[in-house]
């Protein structure tokens, strides 16, 4: 590692965690904690066919060599690809053809653990130092259906198949597997597709439900940069949240406990409330003013009940999760309309339907109300200056439940609450212009009213200005400094 790099943690090891990283000096909110490069980068599983060099979508388009998907003779000869490459044109083993190019193809699973197994051929004391130590969960492993299918995809196909029986055993490659399962994250890639990418000491920061530290994946080498969130001061467990933040308890714990085979017991899934966010919560039914919620949250069979002393009601853990995969699955239908009228009229109409069941705060509705944040002012019919002022309210309302949300649950610099800080500036610059123009403020008022979006806009460039700057938030982050320069120059003239 070169030595102008910060590496501003120690590694500690505790039955809990087993290997995690503590912060060794105060860091301040944005301070860059550590660089860390890939061990390898690949497609994740159930991917359709994927450019081997850069991860665009392909169709009929295969590598001249091995017969595997690439989308150019740029990708065909890129360094990520040049390996396998080897491996599959000496073997003899092409890609089959599929009939549906843009449904998932199992053959691509092998790809991310075949470029594990070679980086470790390649640099065998980065293996023994940084990836041998990794948690694969073998034995819970070995009790799931998955384990039978990356044995016949993965471990029988490279190892007999692809001829690599001198070079890696099959109990190898299927602890590579489930390193990448239980280590390895979800990354943007330059095509637009999410790929996987394993990294040693990201690999190995422990979780928390609300967690102290971001981390921004650069797309050119996919190099990770991990800052802190939040002050974190010397001594401190660096903790990254593995789950996606705005989902509820009981659908976050499900998601730990079947990928990487933990049970959290975070404050946050301690507490009934979700710290008084209420991102579990239910309206009860029977009685007008109690809410529903786990009478255990660490216990996934106990009971949830209404918090109304004299009502009754409860039901059980499992109709719960029944309940939220049903509206989890409308909400997935939601996400697949194009951005358009549409996409904004269904959203409302969802929202109306599930207002008297779920608490306004519920993570279902607050999704939903993060998504029309986005859209209001972006599509058609509802551009930002044709909106009515009650819209412009509706979408600042929506704009400040996500942010006070993710004061709790997120705190601090994090890319969600820069791509919010930068949809909020827009209605509040909007509903201040209006009610200059209807002679209902004066122009002093107008400067003072504006002062708000302009702090938005700055708070926005400057989180989002730590994103890659070919991303949509660091593009946003860019756009967000020279809005806020914009807005100043026109206060000045006024």
């Amino acid at each position: 590692m070169a030595s102008e790099e910060p590496c501003h943690y120690d590694v500690l090891q505790n039955d809990k965690y087993g290997r995690y990283l503590v912060a060794n000096k105060d860091l301040e909110s944005g301070e860059l904690i550590f660089k860390d490069a890939p061990i390898a980068v690949g497609p994740k599983p159930d991917t359709p066919p994927l450019c081997l060099g850069c991860y665009v979508p392909v169709e009929n388009s295969v590598c001249s060599r091995c017969g595997w998907p690439v989308c150019s003779p740029e990708c065909e000869g890129a360094a990520a690809h040049a390996a396998e490459c080897e491996v599959f044109a000496e073997a003899k083993v092409r890609f089959q053809p599929v009939d549906d190019w843009t449904a998932a193809a199992p053959q691509l699973d092998c790809i991310t653990p075949l470029r594990v197994l070679l980086a470790k051929e390649k640099d065998p004391s980065r293996w023994d130092r940084e990836v041998a130590p990794m948690e694969a969960h073998t034995q819970a492993r070995q009790q799931r259906p998955t384990w039978a299918a990356d044995q016949v995809n993965i471990a029988d196909f490279l190892v007999d198949h692809c001829k690599l029986g001198t070079r890696f055993d099959k109990e190898l490659v299927q602890r590579v597997c489930g390193i990448l399962e239980v280590n390895s994250v979800e990354v943007p890639s330059r095509g637009g597709f999410s790929v996987r990418a394993l990294y040693p000491r990201l690999a190995i920061t422990a979780h928390s439900c609300v967690p102290n530290i971001v981390h921004t994946i650069l797309q050119n080498d996919y190099q990770v940069l991990v800052r802190a969130a939040v002050p974190i001061k010397s001594g401190d467990t660096l903790h990254l949240c593995y789950t996606h933040a705005l989902s509820p308890t009981i659908v976050r714990r499900d998601y730990l406990m079947e990928s990487k085979f933990f049970s959290c017991e975070c404050p946050r899934c301690a507490d009934p409330t979700e710290l008084g966010t209420h991102l579990s919560t239910l309206k009860c039914q029977k009685c007008d003013n109690g809410v529903i919620m786990a009478s255990n949250p660490l216990d996934d069979e106990a009971p949830w009940k209404c918090s109304e002393k004299k009502c009754e009601f409860k039901t059980s853990s499992a109709a719960m999760r029944k309940m939220l995969a049903v509206v989890q699955a409308e909400i997935d239908q939601l996400d697949v309309l194009e951005p358009g009228p549409q996409a904004i009229e269904q959203r409302e109409a969802t929202l109306n339907k599930y207002k008297s069941v779920f608490h306004p705060r519920h993570s279902l509705l607050l999704s939903i109300k993060h998504t029309l944040a986005q859209l209001y002012g972006r599509v058609e019919g509802y551009g930002i200056d044709e909106l009515p002022d009650l819209v412009l309210e509706r979408k600042a309302e929506f704009c400040r439940l996500v942010l006070s949300t993710l004061d709790v649950i997120t705190p601090g610099d994090s890319r969600m609450r820069g791509m919010m800080l930068y949809e909020l500036h827009a209605p509040l610059m909007f509903l201040a212009r209006s009610e200059f123009s209807a002679g209902l403020i004066t122009q002093e008022k107008l400067k003072e009213r504006l002062q708000e979006p302009i702090k938005c806009l700055g708070e926005a460039a400057r989180i989002l200005a730590r994103e890659d700057p070919q991303s949509p938030e660091g593009i946003t982050g860019q756009i967000a400094q020279q809005s806020m320069e914009q807005l100043k120059a026109s206060l000045d003239s006024l």
